[in-house]
């Protein structure tokens, strides 16, 4: 009975999407091919963030009956850490390219989206 009642809901929740179906036709938008790119690289990002956290999930708990005095690390708490590394190599990697600067001022110019050093003077 239980069984029906599941199969009840997901055919009266599809009954009530009154939206056409488009099978092997195009979509009814089109995104330009830098939004496209971003979208890619976005939804790339994402999913390797929560497979992360995932996996850091996994190794921690996988790790407690040899440690007994961790706790058990939920899949939120998992991806706070995952995020919270994550700002703690940013922080430490501008603090890097800053103190390159630092040590050679004015060696550097920027091409496009990138820095390279200046051409010597000969």
């Amino acid at each position: 009975m239980k069984k029906r009642g599941q199969v009840a809901l997901v055919f009266l929740f599809t009954g009530l999407l009154n939206c056409p179906a488009y099978a092997g036709m195009p979509a009814p938008y089109v995104l330009t091919d830098i939004a496209r790119m971003r979208l890619e690289a976005i939804s790339f990002f994402l999913l390797v963030l929560l497979l992360s956290a995932a996996v850091i999930r996994w190794l921690w708990n996988s790790l407690r009956p040899s440690f007994p005095r961790l706790p058990k690390l939920n899949y939120w708490r998992a991806l706070a850490l995952v995020v919270l590394w994550g700002l703690l190599f940013v922080v430490v990697l501008t603090m890097i390219s800053g103190a390159r600067e630092l040590m050679t001022p004015g060696a550097w110019e920027k091409h496009g989206p990138i820095y390279r050093l200046k051409a010597g003077e000969k």
